[in-house]
């Protein structure tokens, strides 16, 4: 008996199963639906009650054809199947948003990397010229304080040139003004 027991139980494996949420409705042309339908609609169609009985709804389809159906399986709101239709449609938008969104963020994050790159080469440029520019104000400063110095003060050869130029035109001014002085003493004849 418990070889059976255990035969039988191993032989009865119970299995999931869901209920089925895909109904096709028939569309009849009497009210009672006692005849054959001549159209289907499936779960999830709409369609748009005209008037109302106990049992049944007279309605138009979404192609304009008019017919009664079995009023118990028509609800006011969307079935979960067309619910998770559109949750999954969103969903699909808002994952391609979000690649779109990571693809235009690394992008831009791509850019400001390079904007700070070029910022910072930049700064470094900026301060070499700095220190070239520091560097050239106190060499200026340098400068003008020689040059306040040697304002007055003459170069050695231009002084010895100077001096000479002197001494040779004061030579040649005076040996002229001294033959015209005799000259002018001896009836403009030159005396040797």
């Amino acid at each position: 008996m418990v070889c059976v027991l255990v035969a039988a139980s191993g032989s009865v494996q119970a299995e999931t199963a869901y209920v089925t949420d895909r109904l096709q409705l028939g569309v009849h042309a009497q009210a009672d639906t006692g005849d054959q339908p001549f159209a289907k609609i499936k779960s999830g169609e709409r369609v748009e009650i005209l008037e109302e009985n106990q049992y049944h709804a007279h309605v138009t389809l979404p192609d304009g054809r008019r017919g009664w159906v079995k009023k118990t399986y028509l609800v006011p709101d969307k079935p979960a199947v067309l619910r998770v239709t559109e949750m999954e449609q969103e969903r699909d938008k808002a994952i391609a948003r979000l690649k779109s969104l990571r693809s235009s963020l690394s992008e831009r994050e791509k850019r400001v990397s390079d904007i700070e790159a070029q910022s910072k080469a930049r700064e470094a440029e900026a301060a070499a010229r700095a220190a070239e520019l520091e560097r050239l104000r106190i060499e200026n400063i340098g400068l003008t304080d020689r040059l306040a110095r040697l304002a007055f003060s003459v170069p050695g050869t231009i002084f010895f040139v100077a001096v000479a130029a002197s001494l040779v035109a004061g030579f040649l001014v005076s040996w002229w003004w001294f033959d015209h002085r005799s000259r002018m003493r001896h009836g403009g004849f030159r005396i040797r």
